[in-house]
């Protein structure tokens, strides 16, 4: 009997220090990662929102405290300019990991015009890659008809010729899902879902990193996607043809400006030199944007140009390994200042 007390009793006290580690844990996820809560939509600018009027901490890269809009979009409580671009791209866009005033979208903001307008209308929006936000332009054109023009952003060209003809594939506009309508529909047990999740950030963070872990064991590596071999077959098949296409579609839909803007990821290599990841597909885009008076920003040189001076790294923050992850402060400033220099002429 004693010694069933005596389990008993460590089993409790085990107990009582993962419950108390756990509250302790989860308390400080408040300061430092306590995401926005998500609704999905099927068409649209985007593949959803976050939740409108909320904030949301996050500082687990860099660190950011954002603020939704009451349309759903990370952006700052400002009215809309009557002459406006809208951005769209996936989480670098986004920028849920630096203060929001430092993002490109900003940036470029405040050089367009005095800082009390939104003259740049940022969609960003975690997971819509090039290839998704190409599939949601005609819900970007429908949600956003009176824009001026339109910057797509992406960190990589490696669409292989399918990927290029699937993005011309459109989800659709429904102009009834709106953040709010997507709220009000939402069930007491769905409610009740998103409250639990709201105060349990540490719960969310753990899930967080299995998908993360789970998605990186399944993902090709690099050198799996950059493939010299694949893509050499693929320049000497069908790709400028199909890249002909996509674009000629896109001009199809609007007459709009349109900016695709290129940052390609790097790394820093064993000598100290930082290299660009590519595919070599610059040149096709480069050429077959101007065909159909699109714009192709590409920051490579700028990214390299600034590493040569000073050793600026694009990707990296001081809580993360510089040289990966997302854009850091200095690569969103440069990232301004060459869209600044396109936008710029056209007015």
């Amino acid at each position: 009997m004693q010694s069933f007390k005596h389990y008993l009793k460590q089993i409790i006290q085990w107990g009582t220090a993962l419950a108390a580690s756990f509250i302790i844990m989860n308390l400080l996820c408040f300061a430092f990662y306590n995401p926005c809560q998500e609704l999905i939509r099927e068409q649209g600018a985007t593949t959803g929102f976050l939740l409108p009027g909320s904030k949301g901490v996050y500082g687990m890269e860099g660190y950011c405290i954002a603020n939704i809009d009451e349309n759903g979009y990370v952006n700052r409580d400002l009215p809309r300019a009557d002459s406006y671009y809208v951005v769209a791209g996936a989480s670098h866009t986004e920028g849920l990991f630096l203060p929001l005033k430092l993002r490109y979208s900003d940036i470029l903001n405040g050089m367009l015009g005095p800082d009390n307008e939104l003259r740049v209308y940022n969609i960003g929006r975690s997971g819509n890659f090039f290839s998704v936000v190409l599939q949601h332009l005609d819900g970007i054109l429908g949600e956003f008809p009176d824009a001026e023009g339109i910057i797509i952003e992406t960190d990589t060209l490696t669409y292989d010729t399918k990927a290029l003809y699937d993005s011309q594939t459109q989800t659709g506009y429904d102009p009834s899902e709106t953040a709010s309508s997507l709220f009000r529909g939402l069930t007491d047990r769905q409610r009740f879902s998103m409250q639990v999740k709201q105060y349990l950030p540490l719960m969310r963070e753990l899930h967080k990193q299995f998908l993360t872990y789970r998605t990186m064991s399944q993902e090709d590596t690099p050198s799996d996607i950059l493939d010299p071999d694949f893509w050499a077959e693929e320049y000497a098949g069908g790709y400028s043809e199909a890249l002909d296409s996509l674009m000629a579609f896109i001009r199809s839909r609007t007459d709009k400006q349109i900016i695709i803007l290129y940052h390609p990821a790097v790394s820093i290599e064993k000598d100290g030199s930082m290299k660009l990841l590519s595919n070599g597909a610059e040149p096709y885009y480069r050429e077959i944007c101007a065909k159909y008076d699109i714009d192709f920003v590409d920051m490579s040189k700028s990214y390299s140009e600034a590493y040569d001076k000073d050793h600026t790294v694009p990707y990296g923050f001081f809580n993360t390994t510089m040289g990966t992850g997302h854009t850091n402060r200095a690569a969103h400033r440069m990232i301004a200042d060459e869209l600044y220099k396109i936008i710029s002429v056209k007015h």
